[in-house]
């Protein structure tokens, strides 16, 4: 029998049980619409709902970090509308918000456009607000501008934000393993223009809290 490789194995059982999750989802969705959940039972089913969809996009992203880090990601580049994308991630996300009684919205230039890998830019702003959700006090945000060559996606909360004493490394709240960071960072590393490659800052929020930019160099 040939011998694989145990990241080889890993990707593949993560492959495996985000497939279980999907399953897990679509049984949950038919239920929802099957029964009528009211008071705490219906609160307790949009948790229990809302934590299989972190799960699952975490998977996803467990996927793309091995294959960034391996170097099997092909990047798949298109010009995007920035307010219609981020309209799309909010919609996604507004219902992990409201679970946790958080208001969360996005802000851009209505003509503002981009070029980026939307894959790879959906999962980082989907890990970004994930992680924000678990320090905003009320508010989170999701915004976009161009500064220089670069086109920057901002995700930022009105949480305690950073804390003087803290390393760099440390500023974006990964709780445990730092693979939300990690990833943010190969993602906008991938992006690159004449050897001018994307990077991620971590910086205060215009709301209080903690910010992460993404910088992903644009074609002028």
């Amino acid at each position: 029998m040939k011998k694989m490789d145990i990241s080889t194995i890993l990707a593949s059982a993560i492959h495996e049980s985000k497939n279980q999750v999907g399953t897990l989802l679509y049984q949950l969705q038919t239920l929802k619409e099957i029964s009528d959940f009211q008071g705490s039972n219906k609160t307790k089913i949009v948790q229990i709902e809302e934590s299989l969809k972190k799960l699952n996009d975490e998977w996803v992203e467990y996927l793309y970090l091995y294959r960034l880090a391996s170097n099997g990601y092909d990047l798949h580049v298109d010009t995007f509308l920035m307010d219609e994308f981020l309209d799309d991630q909010v919609f996604a996300l507004q219902p992990s918000a409201i679970a946790k009684n958080l208001e969360l919205d996005y802000t851009c230039d209505p003509s503002l456009t981009g070029v980026f890998d939307e894959r790879l830019m959906t999962a980082v702003v989907s890990t970004a607000v994930y992680n924000a959700l678990r320090f905003a006090k009320s508010k989170i945000n999701i915004n976009a501008k161009k500064e220089g060559d670069f086109l920057v996606i901002a995700v930022e909360d009105d949480g305690k934000g950073f804390q003087p004493h803290q390393e760099q490394d440390d500023i974006f709240h990964e709780a445990n393993t730092g693979l939300g960071l990690y990833f943010a960072e190969l993602s906008a590393t991938a992006h690159a223009i004449n050897h001018t490659s994307g990077f991620i800052k971590k910086d205060a929020s215009t709301l209080g809290g903690a910010s992460l930019k993404v910088y992903l160099p644009q074609l002028i």
